[in-house]
């Protein structure tokens, strides 16, 4: 099941973040950094003055329509296919959307990321501006993605204050702490752990025990050897029991020589579940019906 989760986390995060084409122009006011990363370094030729004319005109047109639903979506495709090539046509689209509606939000995510990427701290002092606290959420999101690249305790810690909620924030949570992992483990763990029950949890215990194993199996296990939280502690031994079963048989046993006795007999509590969720990814055992058995260079064939 986390196995599943994780695949459908990862590509849904590309969607969250560009579900149109383009850069964004979601500002509030005359925001000048909102401005400057709206705007698109065309030239005069690439932005005809008959293009321009024409989204003039869609935005009319959106603001005289009667269906609320409608009116919102052609404001936003307006706010989507201006900011490239007249950012102030865009804003002025942009400001007409309802607070917290589908597509504002789309164009709030989207234009955080890009500015984050120029400017972090200009973007969450933009985000700041927004007009309810689920803009500013849907805002402080994006730039914690973004800021997991080079500091993913800082996007970890802006992520825990963000206020987002359900599977944007699970989303978040697997982006950040892949990145995270690979760099402070411990920390990582530290951060996973202290979330609720639920998918989030889950699923970045998951992450982080699979990239730590392979880095450093004997710190894993020791660092499971010290949790006291029962239903964490179930939750690793499932996570590493997945990671031991993908391993071939001769990486397992060396890793299972850094477990404990309880550690061990906690694996094997959690075998089935984990055969479950590993499915089709367990390397074959060695076979004893005469067919060629492949081992790797130099060792020796594993008895039965």
């Amino acid at each position: 099941m986390i196995r599943h989760l994780l695949s459908i986390l990862c590509p849904g995060l590309l969607l969250v973040c560009c579900d149109k084409p383009g850069e964004s122009s979601t500002r509030k006011g005359d925001n000048e950094p909102a401005r400057r990363a709206a705007r698109s370094p065309r030239s005069p030729r690439e932005n005809p003055p008959d293009a321009l004319a024409e989204l003039r005109v869609a935005l009319k047109a959106a603001e005289k329509i009667e269906s609320p639903e409608a009116r919102e979506k052609a404001l936003a495709d307006v706010a989507w296919n201006a900011h490239e090539i007249d950012p102030d046509l865009a804003r002025e689209a942009f400001q007409q959307l309802s607070a917290d509606n589908p597509e504002k939000i789309r164009l709030i995510q989207h234009f955080a990321m890009r500015l984050a990427e120029q400017d972090p701290d200009e973007a969450l002092a933009w985000a700041a501006t927004l007009g309810s606290e689920k803009e500013i959420a849907a805002a402080n999101g994006q730039i914690a993605l973004v800021l997991a690249e080079s500091d993913p305790q800082r996007a970890a810690n802006l992520l825990s204050e963000s206020g987002i909620v359900g599977r944007e924030f699970d989303v978040a949570v697997v982006q950040v702490l892949q990145r995270w992992a690979a760099t402070s483990p411990p920390d990582a763990a530290a951060w996973a752990i202290s979330f609720p029950p639920g998918a989030a949890r889950a699923a970045g215990i998951n992450i982080i025990v699979a990239q730590w194993a392979k880095a450093d199996v004997q710190a894993t296990l020791s660092w499971m050897s010290t949790l006291q939280d029962v239903t964490v502690r179930k939750e690793v031994a499932l996570a590493m029991e997945e990671a031991l079963l993908q391993q071939p048989k001769d990486i397992r046993d060396a890793w299972l020589q850094y477990a404990d006795a309880r550690t061990l007999s906690e694996l094997e509590q959690q075998r089935e579940q984990a055969m479950k969720e590993v499915g089709d990814n367990v390397p074959p055992p060695p076979t004893s019906n005469g067919n060629a058995e492949i081992h790797p260079p130099d060792a020796a064939p594993q008895q039965p």
